[in-house]
């Protein structure tokens, strides 16, 4: 998935995003357009801006952004 598609639809807020990379599970909890709870492995992290969010190094030290298109959404 591209990077703009996967940002739309986590603001989208209609659901939650789960997926596995590197063999570890993963969450993404939109709960509002400012407060977003993330799950991976053992981490657990909130953000409230979702630049951060696609930005920041916690899977396995790479970002949503980069890791993307190597990740498969299940639907909802």
């Amino acid at each position: 998935m591209k990077e703009d598609k996967l940002k739309k639809l986590i603001l989208s807020l209609n659901q939650d995003i789960v997926f596995k990379y590197n063999g570890k599970d993963a969450l993404i909890n939109p709960l509002n357009k400012n407060k977003f709870e993330v799950g991976f492995g053992d981490v657990e992290l909130e953000y409230n801006d979702i630049d951060k969010l696609m930005n920041d190094n916690i899977f396995d030290g790479k970002s949503l952004a980069e890791i993307c298109t190597e990740i498969n959404i299940e639907p909802a």
